[in-house]
Formats: C-alpha cells, structure tokens, sequence
C-alpha cells in the first residue's frame, strides 16, 4: 500500500474494484464546482477553516493536483472523494476542478469514499474509527453490532480464548485480511484502543472531531464517570498546555483515586549492582570490559565534583 497522502491511483483502484485495465483519467476539460454535489455519507465530517483556507492559498498558486472522485447523477455529479479540495477549491475562486468520473453502485462509492479516506492523514481518531467500522460492515455484510462481535472474537483468539460461535472461521478471516491491506491496525489493537471510542461521551467526540482536544486526553477523560466533573476538565483539557499526565492526574484526583507513587530517583541501583557483580564483569569480552571501566571512571568523577 502506498503511503498515507501519496496514493497510488493504480493500486486504489485495483484494490476496490478489481482489476479494471488503466485507472480511469481525470476529465481534461474539469467538472463545474456548480455542478457537484456533497455526499452526506462521506467519513469526513469536520472541515478545519485555517486548514481549508491555506488550502484555497496553494491552489490559487499551484491549482488542484489530485484530482477528485465524482460519479454521474441526474442532477449533476455526486462527489466520492476530495470534498476538502473541492471547498478549498471554492474558497480559492476556482469555477472548475478535474476531476475522475467512476461509473459506480452506491455500496462501491461510498467504500471507495471510505479508503481515499483512511489514505490520508488528516482524518481525526473519531472519523477514522467510524470509517474503519462502516468499512467492515460493508466487507462482511454485517450490522455494526456484528462486525464488533467478529472483532472481540479475533481478540479472544489470539488470547486463546472461546469466541462466541456466531460466526464462521471465513469471515474472521476476511476481517484479517481488510485490516491486513489498510496496514494501519491490526484486529486486535484496533479493538482495544479504538472501538472504546463508541462508548465515550458526546462532549469528547464533538472535542475530538472538532480537533480541539487530542484523542489521547479523550480517552483519559473518559475514564471520569461524573459528567459535570468531566465537562470541567474538559474546559481546562483543550488548552494545550495542559499535558497528558497533568489531565490524568486530575482525573485521578476528581474520581477520589489516589496518585502514583513518585519514583525513587534510585530505583535503577539494585539492577545496577546485579549487573556489576564480580562474575558477570569478569565474563565480558576485553573490549567491553574497558567500556564498562571508562563508564566506571566517568561516573566517579561525577560524584566527585
């Protein structure tokens, strides 16, 4: 798979559609902004209004370099994928933009919306998360209650644990083989740090979603149970100089847990001392022997300063 933001046209559509020749050429003459219509159903929901308007700047210099996905509609043409470049295209004053026009079912665009998608890097962890899912609903044909039974059930396997049985070895093995060509998770990692996001309260998705609050101070703030303690952190929480260990530490304080033992700046000595036993220098090459004795002298001399 080619790396995220350099997609490999060939390669894409290859993957999503089979092996249809040449990849499709973008339109010479370009598609009227008038005339495209937004997909409701595409993953990306959030559109940064700094992020499109540098956008909009490098495309009145540089134009659109990639172009869009659209098919044909009575009405005109629905887009599949590159609505950030079409409303930076918008925003730049541009009339027209190229554009690929794919002859496509409805279950096709929307998984080929999905993939451009997940290519790209700037898909926050809530977007990215829903794509994944609503990817693997459409790959197993399942409902998203499903996919998740399938996913706990890889994850049970690789600990050795019984699946629930509902479904055949063939649709784990499916599901394998999609997190296999996304090359971004694997079935169980993506089940232990992502699907929690499902359950996370509105306030942290919107934050996240929004790009106001890092995925990783959501997931600590959501391990705070009491929401008007939780909404108050969260208004600390996207300031950005609030760390992650200080939001943790907060939350620990605000659910009544007590804090971390600090570690004993020490806490290396007695390891040290197992290392530097007699027997154990004595059986090091000559060479090493000599670094360990440099090292010795060196942290003397630190101590005697």
């Amino acid at each position: 798979m080619s790396r995220k933001g350099d997609l490999d046209r060939d390669s894409f559509f290859k993957s999503i559609l089979g092996d249809i020749g040449e990849s499709p050429e973008p339109d010479s003459s370009g598609i009227a902004l008038e005339q495209i219509i937004f997909n409701p159903d595409q993953p990306r929901r959030h559109f940064a209004e700094e992020a499109l308007a540098e956008l909009a700047e490098s495309i009145r210099s540089r134009g659109v370099l990639e172009p869009v996905l659209v098919r044909r509609r009575e009405d005109g043409f629905e887009l599949i994928a590159g609505e950030r470049r079409t409303r930076a295209a918008q925003l730049a004053g541009l009339t027209h933009v190229p554009a690929v026009v794919l002859d496509v079912a409805d279950d096709e665009a929307l998984e080929i919306s999905i993939m451009e998608n997940l290519q790209r890097e700037d898909l926050n962890a809530v977007e990215e998360t829903e794509a994944v899912l609503r990817l693997l609903q459409l790959h197993l044909n399942l409902e998203r209650e499903g996919v998740l039974q399938v996913l706990q059930d890889v994850y049970n396997e690789e600990r050795g644990r019984p699946g629930s049985g509902k479904h055949d070895a063939g649709v784990q093995a499916e599901l394998k083989g999609i997190f296999s060509r996304l090359g971004r998770f694997t079935p169980s990692s993506f089940y232990v740090n992502r699907v929690p996001i499902l359950s996370f309260p509105e306030e942290l998705l919107e934050a996240v979603r929004g790009g106001s609050l890092a995925f990783t101070k959501a997931q600590a703030l959501a391990r705070l149970d009491e929401p008007a303690s939780r909404r108050r952190l969260l208004e600390e929480a996207v300031a950005p100089t609030l760390s992650l260990t200080e939001i943790r530490r907060r939350v620990r304080a605000a659910a009544g847990q007590p804090q971390p033992a600090a570690e004993p700046a020490v806490s290396g000595l007695a390891d040290t001392r197992k290392l530097l036993k007699a027997g154990r220098v004595a059986s090091l090459p000559a060479a090493r022997r000599k670094q360990l004795e440099e090292l010795l002298t060196e942290i003397r001399k630190l101590f005697e300063k």
